[in-house]
């Protein structure tokens, strides 16, 4: 009888078609900055963070069985701000699919799906650094969690709805520039422990020439004073395609999103001393693909400043929560280049940050390139 179930097995798994490939992707940047060092006008630990660095070599593994089941799996190498070599495990997940009612499941470890950019990796970027939003209010790593997603989507003539919601855990590890950045917030704000997420996205395709994206973000968990951060966002997007659904031709998209946050805080000095405040943000983007191979990208952010918890320590007021203002404009151009498998990019990008009052230029010249075929997400 067991070796009957063997047989069994094995012949099931012979018929199912297993699909196994690799992808490869590196992000390298040569910058230069006014501020006194990059991680003053960074925040997320993929931004540029000296004259000459590795953003990340992302090395992929993807799997696909039958129609059903997909997973993914991805080691991340960078340099750090002293220039030394490191590594982490990104994502490590399986996605189950076209399951009854049109539900998907996914568990493990994944970027999760909050708002215009949370969800994508370094080379999928319009920018060459990641959006104030993303890393101030989501993670200087974006917002990963170790846990289970759940998800609906439903279709509705040229409409659809795709509702997504997880629970899980942030993982402990964390890179990036260990200075807290200025401009930048408190980093106890952030989440860390158990985060439950919600996103609600709404697709209208007008035509096959014109599509709208309006989507709402809830993210609701522990933040590092032991207390709890609760996040609400809204972003919408509309694209316009030359050549509608087919590919190629110019195309433009245009688009806002908003983030609102309430923290609790506590002080590190006074346990008596906590309370909660709130803070927002604001970005808005353009990008014109105005041939084949160019891309002229424009955006503009907006982060909120606020304080919070003051105390009189030694003649000094000390804030359990600080969070500077800041404004950025960035203006990006981008030239892609198509080799069968390996698509590679140059981006030339200059940035203005109005730190607090203090105004800092950067430029960039991002260089990158991937090779294989698309990552099951």
């Amino acid at each position: 009888m067991k070796t009957l179930s063997i047989l069994a097995l094995t012949t099931s798994l012979s018929l199912a078609e297993l699909e196994l490939y690799p992808t490869l992707q590196f992000n390298g940047v040569i910058g230069d900055t006014s501020a006194d060092s990059f991680g003053d006008v960074g925040g997320h630990g993929h931004d540029p963070n000296n004259e000459v660095a590795i953003q990340g070599i992302d090395v992929g593994l993807n799997l696909i069985l039958d129609n059903w089941l997909t997973g993914f799996v991805n080691i991340n190498a960078f340099t750090d701000a002293e220039r030394e070599l490191d590594s982490e495990l990104e994502e490590a997940f399986l996605r189950f699919h076209n399951l009854p009612g049109g539900f998907e499941i996914r568990g493990g470890r994944f970027q999760n799906r909050i708002g215009v950019q949370n969800h994508l990796h370094l080379h999928s970027w319009d920018f060459a650094n990641a959006n104030l939003s993303t890393s101030q209010f989501l993670g200087e790593e974006s917002l990963f969690t170790k846990g289970v997603e759940l998800n609906w989507i439903r279709e509705f003539g040229p409409a659809f709805v795709a509702l997504t919601a997880s629970f899980g855990e942030t993982p402990d590890e964390e890179h990036g520039d260990e200075e807290e950045e200025e401009g930048g917030n408190s980093e106890e704000a952030l989440f860390d422990g158990e985060v439950f997420t919600g996103r609600a996205l709404f697709g209208y395709n007008q035509t096959d020439f014109h599509q709208h994206r309006l989507g709402f973000n809830g993210v609701f968990g522990e933040n590092g004073y032991n207390r709890d951060t609760n996040l609400f966002s809204v972003d919408y997007t509309y694209t316009w395609r030359e050549n509608g659904l087919e590919p190629g031709g110019r195309s433009f998209a245009i688009g806002a999103e908003y983030f609102y946050r309430d923290v609790e805080f506590a002080s590190e000095n006074n346990s008596a001393n906590r309370g909660s405040t709130s803070q927002s943000s604001f970005m808005a983007f353009a990008n014109y693909r105005f041939a084949e191979e160019w891309t002229a990208s424009a955006r503009y952010e907006h982060l909120q400043g606020r304080t919070g918890g003051g105390e009189l320590i030694n003649d000094d007021v000390d804030f359990a929560f600080v969070a500077a203002e800041r404004d950025r404009v960035s203006l990006a151009l981008t030239r892609d280049f198509q080799y069968q498998e390996l698509d590679s990019l140059v981006r030339l990008q200059y940035s203005h940050d109005d730190l607090d009052g203090q105004k800092e230029d950067s430029v960039f010249l991002q260089i990158a390139f991937k090779f294989g075929k698309g990552e099951t997400r």
